[in-house]
């Protein structure tokens, strides 16, 4: 390791002075910060927050769960022995550590979980360490990430005149919940009602008005395959036919996103001029606009089946079909559903997909969570599988995909297993590996952490007790919201606007915040900060995806990512002196030990004799600037940043 000397004590002069200039008497930086008395205090502002019950995983099935993974472990031995693969060593108990809070919790572990252990005795620790991070709140925190991504979640809206937090936080509660995988899916196929009222109809209204590319993303995400260039003609590359997409697109097909202004069931007339017309009588702000429409056009927003059936376009230019012929339903997959009386279109599509009998469904998910712990796929790419798709290893692929469905697609239990293997605790392969590759997964791949564990680890580097932040709950914002339009009044509506409003006020906003801001920044968890970030914030600049496309987060380097590192808000705040990781240095008292502190907290493991030397030299030099050099080098090398 070298440490940037000379421009690292630059750099950290340059922060330090800044610090000073800052900090001012009654600023709140961080959790520990307190606030000048005042000398008649108000009461609280009150800040709602929600429940968080994290479900846990079973200790009565702890033999099963070895005896999978060492089954796991023997396929992938065997596979060794037939592709003449030397597998890594194992790691060291310092690297698994690290390793393992980043995979399962999204964050590196604080000093005080590093050094309890590293000291800790017991053979069966690393296990017990698995379940108790799966039973913590990081856990949820941390898929909930994964699952935004892939799910493209927004918090200002999932479609107009409908915020997204709602949608967002039913999905997170689910993941806190371990709602089985395929539950889980098919509650979002095949929900129905008003948006305010079930969440769940987030993921249709997520491509409202576009049911074709609904479908597209449907299948890519769910099974694994991409039939979207079939919309305008035969797949090129695959077996695809136009015919084929619109067959299994008429499923869904006939799914309403938005009741009219005019339904009947408002009584008769165009509600939402009606109630316009009102609250121009009472508002005198009012200006005929969209002032009200987060109630008025947002209470129009609700999914179900309208019947309507799907006709293929006129432009269709193959032979087994007319141009504008209707379509019947038809699955990519055999076997075909069974249809049970009373049925919709919809609900028999997401029976079928979610079966344990789709050759795809339980394969793509066992899949895509491989690749979570190792990096790279059995089978790459995750959601472009063909027929004639090869698995790395097909006996072990079979294996997981089996487990996935003996375990009634228990995604945690999953994971818990995967996570107890030989193969996932070997050290990482540091040669760069493409998903092109033959990979015989001699152990992980090296790879970079994503852009919300980069923030988290940072968060975890300097906030008192993160996990005690959490973001306003969404039913604040959708009780409000909510109203029946067949019996509202404007007088309702008015005062329901400005009671959101106040909820959204400075006040509160501040009240929630106060502790945890630092220079403008709010210092809380990837998942608790809005999704997504604007474009110039840290997670962005890390690669967070627009939410625009399914997928789109990036893990490549860039010049702000290293002026963020060298010198940005967030490597301040972890020097400074209300920061937990001030506190924990400072805590020890000789230079040895404080060294040894500094590289457990942020690498968890202990330095090198070089790199002690190194330090205690730079400490010598530069006295109490020397140690937020080394904290300020270390943070900066590529060690900190990826996942050994």
């Amino acid at each position: 390791m070298r440490f940037r000397s000379r421009f690292s004590h630059w750099c950290l002069s340059v922060c330090v002075l800044a610090f000073l200039l800052e900090v001012s008497a009654g600023s709140t930086l961080l959790a520990q910060a307190k606030a000048k008395p005042k000398a008649k205090p108000e009461p609280p502002v009150p800040v709602p927050t929600r429940r968080i019950t994290i479900d846990k995983v079973d200790p009565t099935i702890k033999s099963q769960v070895l005896t999978s993974a060492a089954k796991i472990d023997k396929l992938i031995d065997a596979n060794y022995l037939k592709t003449k693969t030397k597998p890594n060593d194992m790691t060291s108990d310092d690297q698994f550590v690290r390793r393992v809070y980043i995979d399962i919790t999204g964050t590196i572990p604080t000093y005080k979980q590093t050094r309890s252990f590293l000291i800790n005795t017991d053979k069966e620790k690393r296990t017990k360490l698995i379940d108790t991070l799966l039973n913590d709140e990081g856990y949820a925190r941390n898929l909930y990430n994964y699952w935004a991504d892939i799910l493209r979640l927004r918090d200002r809206e999932v479609t107009n005149n409908a915020p997204g937090k709602l949608y967002n936080e039913w999905v997170r509660e689910h993941l806190e919940h371990n709602t089985p995988y395929d539950r889980w899916v098919s509650e979002m196929l095949t929900a129905e009602g008003k948006y305010l009222d079930n969440p769940a109809t987030g993921y249709l209204l997520r491509d409202s008005g576009m049911p074709l590319d609904s479908m597209n993303n449907t299948v890519r995400i769910f099974l694994g395959t991409q039939i979207g260039c079939a919309q305008c003609h035969d797949h090129p590359f695959d077996k695809w036919k136009r015919k084929e997409f619109y067959e299994v697109a008429a499923f869904t097909f006939g799914t309403s996103t938005r009741r009219g202004a005019g339904d009947k069931r408002f009584g008769g007339g165009n509600v939402v001029n009606k109630m316009r017309d009102e609250l121009k009588k009472i508002d005198d702000k009012f200006d005929g606009g969209g002032k009200y429409n987060r109630f008025l056009q947002g209470n129009l927003i609700e999914v179900y089946d309208n019947g309507a059936k799907l006709a293929l376009p006129q432009d269709y230019q193959y032979d087994d079909a007319k141009p504008k012929a209707m379509v019947n339903p038809k699955t990519i997959f055999d076997p075909q559903p069974v249809i049970s009386k009373g049925d919709t279109p919809r609900v028999i599509f997401a029976k079928w997909l979610t079966s344990p009998q789709n050759p795809r469904f339980a394969k793509t998910i066992a899949n895509r969570l491989w690749k979570r712990l190792f990096g790279i796929g059995q089978i790459e790419p995750v959601d472009d599988m063909k027929d004639e798709t090869v698995a790395e290893n097909p006996e072990l692929m079979d294996f997981l995909t089996s487990e996935m469905v003996r375990l009634k697609f228990d995604v945690k239990e999953y994971l818990r297993i995967i996570l107890n293997t030989k193969a996932y605790q070997r050290e990482a392969t540091h040669a760069e590996v493409q998903a092109s590759d033959d990979y015989h997964f001699q152990g992980p791949v090296l790879r970079r952490m994503t852009p919300e564990q980069v923030w988290d680890s940072f968060i975890t580097l300097a906030v008192w007790d993160p996990e005690k932040y959490q973001t306003e709950p969404a039913k604040v914002q959708g009780e409000l919201l909510d109203l029946d339009l067949s019996k509202a009044t404007a007088e309702e509506i008015m005062k329901r606007d400005i009671e959101l409003r106040a909820t959204q006020a400075g006040k509160v906003r501040d009240a929630r915040n106060k502790d945890y801001t630092y220079k403008g920044q709010l210092l809380a968890y990837a998942s608790e900060l809005p999704s997504p970030m604007p474009a110039g914030h840290f997670l962005r600049q890390f690669g967070q995806s627009d939410r625009e496309s399914i997928e789109a987060s990036s893990e490549e380097g860039s010049v702000p990512q290293v002026l963020q590192m060298f010198n940005g808000t967030i490597t301040h705040m972890i020097l400074h002196e209300k920061s937990l990781m001030y506190h924990t240095v400072t805590e020890a008292k000789k230079p040895e030990e404080r060294i040894n502190v500094i590289f457990m907290t942020i690498l968890s493991r202990r330095p090198t004799e070089e790199e002690r030397k190194i330090a205690l030299d730079e400490i010598a030099k530069h006295d109490a600037g020397g140690y937020g050099n080394v904290i300020w080098s270390l943070v900066n090398t590529r060690e900190f940043l990826f996942i050994q």
